[in-house]
């Protein structure tokens, strides 16, 4: 158990007894896994759902309703002529259902109207959770009467027009209606004069009746046909359409009406299947979009936080310090937002800041990222005296995705073994996942970050071995080793490549004498210190991609010692470092000298 599940199971626990509407900030850093950690979440809720169902089933002995069935025709009824009310028992009932939604800001970054996807994302899921003909009907029949608690133990009352329940209008109408035409066929459909048969009056106001019942229940089927064929997605998507509408304030108002008539409708369905219901909104990859995109989206969350009966939980999984800096950009916000952290204070109910990722999860993390190439690795595993002659065996039968070859002309008991790329990328992933090795500890909390690296590994290694270079000079360990220097620290790695290159400017010159290939990196970089600070102002954008400098310090210094030698012969293969970077540098010198 990881100090992210423990943290994804205490976070899942507040979320099912906070009160609604709700705003969680899920803070963590860019990179940081959070999907992973929001499905943990998720899991352990909707196991805190369950068994919360099965204590309250054993207390009340009330069984929960699902609209599917009989029970869906029960609702049918339900919605057209009955509206619920909450009563005592209802308000007790400690029984929970999460509707979870995610949306990800980013499929709607080229929208002009991105708030508007928040909201249609909404509206699309709720519609799938509970089908398209009780929606259909709420939005036909206009459910935005807030449901009232009530002391009476009713959690139906009828429906009424006139004091008259409308169930009793329908059936009388319906009688009417069978009546009538039972009379037409025995007797026919004749005219009689209204002064001297009065039966044929009596048809006629019947007739009227039914014309104008059928006239209204027409209305209303058409509607609830459209509604049912057009969904509320559709309909905000085609006024957002609208250019000269969408600038209006009476967009903005649309959209609190169907979040209004959203909120009724779940609470209708929260007294008929006897239970609470709480819609949980994921909002992700928000932090990828321009700065007056983000400011639509949290004004659409304050929408949906506007009626204090909505329930709504929504988890903002955002990295905090774009967020801020977004909104103190956007244009939308001058005057309000130029303080961005006390703007998100004013959204956020909760603040939960995920920690820094623990050794455990780290580990975790690279062995799901090593896992990605269980395909190449455990069909190949690492060459041993009995599976060479296995592969030899079966060599005709199939093509190993990793080659293992015998050197016959140095006979020896065992063979020698020639380990092939994959062997060799092997053996650099059991490094990576050493918990006892010194490279967990440089490598970032960072999980995109930890697939870079064994992404680069694969391909690094294997360009090497096509390059001839002798692993035994450079084993695995060392060459992962480099991979995790060059993506955590590009700027000062670029910058002591810059200044060996101009170390062998100078040599060919006879500037300078001969430079030492024995020379450790880390002695490079302290000789060149005090020309490094004369160009860091202009650098400031590439110094803040690395990580911390006293880390670079340890790591070059006492963990890792490599070599001008070394880093002469793997620079060349080492694919994550950007050569722009030290193109830029040898730019400022240039201009300096």
């Amino acid at each position: 158990r990881t100090l992210y599940d423990s943290y994804a199971s205490c976070l899942a626990k507040t979320l099912c007894y906070v009160s609604t509407p709700m705003t969680i900030g899920l803070y963590a850093p860019w990179g940081s896994e959070v999907n992973c950690l929001l499905k943990n979440v998720e899991k352990q809720m909707k196991l805190e759902a369950l068994n919360r169902e099965k204590k309250e089933s054993k207390k009340s002995q009330e069984r929960p309703r699902e609209a599917s069935g009989f029970e869906f025709i029960s609702l049918l009824w339900h919605l057209l002529f009955l509206k619920p009310q909450k009563t005592e028992r209802h308000q007790k009932r400690k029984n929970v259902r999460f509707i979870f939604i995610q949306f990800s800001a980013w499929q709607f970054a080229g929208s002009d109207k991105l708030w508007a996807g928040l909201i249609t994302t909404l509206c699309e899921d709720i519609k799938n959770q509970f089908g398209c003909i009780p929606t259909g009907i709420v939005r036909t029949l206009g459910h935005q009467d807030t449901v009232l608690k009530t002391d009476s133990d009713r959690e139906w009352v009828s429906k009424r027009i006139l004091r008259i329940p409308v169930w009793l209008i329908f059936t009388l109408l319906l009688l009417l209606a069978i009546v009538l035409g039972i009379v037409i066929l025995m007797n026919g459909f004749k005219l009689g004069d209204m002064k001297s048969n009065y039966a044929g009056a009596a048809e006629g106001v019947g007739f009227g009746l039914i014309g104008i019942s059928a006239l209204m229940t027409m209305k209303h089927s058409i509607m609830m046909g459209k509604n049912i064929c057009v969904s509320q997605k559709e309909k905000m998507q085609s006024l957002m359409n609208k250019s000269d509408f969408s600038s209006q304030l009476g967009f903005m108002n649309q959209v609190k009406q169907e979040v209004k008539v959203l909120t009724n409708f779940i609470h209708y369905m929260e007294v008929f299947e006897r239970r609470k219901i709480r819609v949980v909104m994921k909002i992700m990859s928000l932090d990828r979009c321009t700065p007056d995109k983000i400011v639509g989206v949290l004004d659409a969350m304050n929408i949906l936080l506007s009626d204090p009966e909505a329930p709504f939980i929504s988890v903002l999984a955002v990295d905090p310090s774009i967020i801020v800096d977004c909104v103190e950009k956007s244009s939308n916000l001058k005057g309000i937002g130029e303080n961005g952290y006390r703007y998100l204070n004013r959204i956020v109910s909760l603040p939960f800041s995920v920690p820094k990722m623990d050794t455990q999860t780290k580990l975790k993390f690279l062995q799901q990222a090593v896992d990605g190439k269980n395909a190449f690795m455990d069909d190949n595993p690492l060459p041993t005296k009995a599976s060479v002659g296995r592969f030899r065996k079966n060599a005709s039968e199939s093509i190993p995705l990793i080659n293992v070859s015998i050197e016959s002309d140095q006979p020896s008991k065992q063979g020698n073994i020639k380990l092939s790329a994959g062997s060799h990328i092997q053996q650099a992933y059991q490094c990576i996942t050493d918990i006892n090795g010194h490279l967990l500890q440089y490598i970032e909390e960072n999980f995109l970050q930890m697939k870079r690296i064994i992404n680069i590994t694969s391909v690094m290694i294997g360009l090497m071995v096509e390059r001839n270079i002798s692993m035994s000079s450079f084993p695995p360990q060392r060459v992962v080793a480099w991979i995790v220097l060059a993506s955590n620290w590009p700027c000062r790695l670029s910058w002591i490549w810059q200044c060996w290159e101009d170390a062998e400017q100078r040599k060919k010159l006879n500037e300078e004498k001969d430079t030492d290939d024995n020379m450790l990196l880390w002695t490079v970089y302290e000789q060149s210190l005090e020309q490094f600070k004369t160009i860091r102002s202009q650098i400031d954008n590439l110094l803040a991609m690395d990580g911390d400098p006293e880390m670079f310090q340890t790591f070059l210094s006492e963990s890792y010692k490599f070599t001008v030698n070394d880093a002469k012969t793997i620079t060349p293969c080492t694919i994550n470092l950007d050569r722009s970077l030290k193109r830029k540098m040898e730019l400022l010198l240039a201009r300096n000298l």
